[in-house]
């Protein structure tokens, strides 16, 4: 990569870098990134087709022949998105979406991992306006959601790590608020309870899947209704789930409980019917942390977290969780009452 700016061109000037930046990212892409690219570009369903009736034979491999993958190419791109500005992205954004897509639905995943960030990086340098009036979201949106299916291998953690902030965001520059809606509901129904269904038990996976069900209910608000039998259990289930030997447990927990705490903000009319469930889970975690050695300051945050919980759970009962409230106290008023009273 290095040698490649070094040696591209034989202006003179101090700066190689950015003089490539400035004056030759339009050759770059269209006689050194295009050329290379171009066999996939011409089979690929999303980009071929004019090419269909030469090119649209289900006998031809998109994944053959993948001469990108030699050299710097993949780097190159990175660099460039990187470096370019709005405008230039703008400019020669035609010659950028080819090259991002194929890397994007490359079978390998550390490639997708790099198809998604590059992708990313362009989401935060165009304007929604511009992203669907060229029909950005269109063009990637598929490819996103078949990443969020990537849940089995360690290896596959990073690429679902990136692939939620990017999806996201692409969805949040849909004009349409309807279209918006569907979009993110899909996320959740595809990618989050999916996620719960075949990776729930897979510790590096449930931070990543916990981390965007609140801001998916921001979103959809009491559309959420309708998933609360397979959502709620699950959000209860590893809320309590613990462990003094491993220390990402916790912060599993935390995130499950402010997760459920803005499903119950969003859909608090059902609540109720979940009460037992919820109060369960939260006395259980409740217990373990504040009776755990040096919870004053270690455990400080979690348990701030599980009042909020339960402040929600209370407002959204209105009364009917009561009678769970005062057996516990009477169990242990110790321990409840700071959960219960402000």
């Amino acid at each position: 990569m290095d040698q490649f700016i070094e040696t591209y061109c034989s202006c003179e000037t101090s700066d190689k870098s950015n003089h490539i930046i400035e004056q030759h990212v339009n050759d770059i892409l269209s006689k050194t990134m295009q050329p290379i690219f171009k066999k996939q570009a011409l089979i690929h369903p999303n980009l071929a087709r004019r090419h269909q009736s030469k090119y649209g034979s289900k006998c031809i491999d998109i994944h053959e022949d993948q001469q990108w993958k030699n050299d710097y190419c993949v780097e190159l791109l990175f660099w460039l998105l990187d470096n370019i500005s709005t405008d230039q992205l703008q400019d020669n954004l035609h010659l950028f979406i080819p090259p991002v897509l194929i890397v994007l639905d490359d079978y390998d995943v550390e490639y997708k991992e790099q198809g998604v960030n590059m992708l990313h990086m362009m989401i935060h340098k165009l304007e929604p306006q511009y992203i669907s009036r060229f029909g950005l979201d269109n063009v990637f949106l598929e490819s996103l959601f078949k990443c969020l299916s990537y849940l089995s291998q360690d290896r596959d953690v990073p690429l679902l790590r990136a692939t939620y902030p990017c999806i996201m965001e692409l969805i949040a520059t849909k004009k349409q608020s309807q279209a918006r809606l569907k979009l993110f509901e899909r996320v959740l129904k595809e990618g989050v309870l999916t996620g719960f269904t075949y990776a729930g038990q897979k510790i590096k996976f449930l931070p990543i899947l916990l981390k965007h069900i609140s801001p998916l209910y921001d979103e959809i608000g009491s559309i959420g209704v309708q998933y609360l039998k397979a959502l709620v259990p699950t959000l209860c289930t590893t809320m309590s789930m613990i462990s003094s030997n491993n220390p990402a447990i916790k912060e599993i927990n935390k995130l499950a409980a402010a997760s459920l705490t803005t499903v119950i903000k969003k859909c608090w009319p059902r609540i109720p019917l979940y009460r037992g469930l919820i109060m369960q889970s939260l006395a259980k975690t409740w217990t373990y942390y504040y009776n755990k050695e040096g919870r004053y300051h270690i455990n400080q945050a979690i348990l701030q977290t599980l009042k909020q919980l339960y402040q929600a759970f209370e407002a959204a009962c209105q009364g009917q969780e009561k009678a769970d409230t005062e057996t516990l106290l009477e169990y242990s008023p110790a321990v409840f009452e700071p959960l219960f009273f402000k």
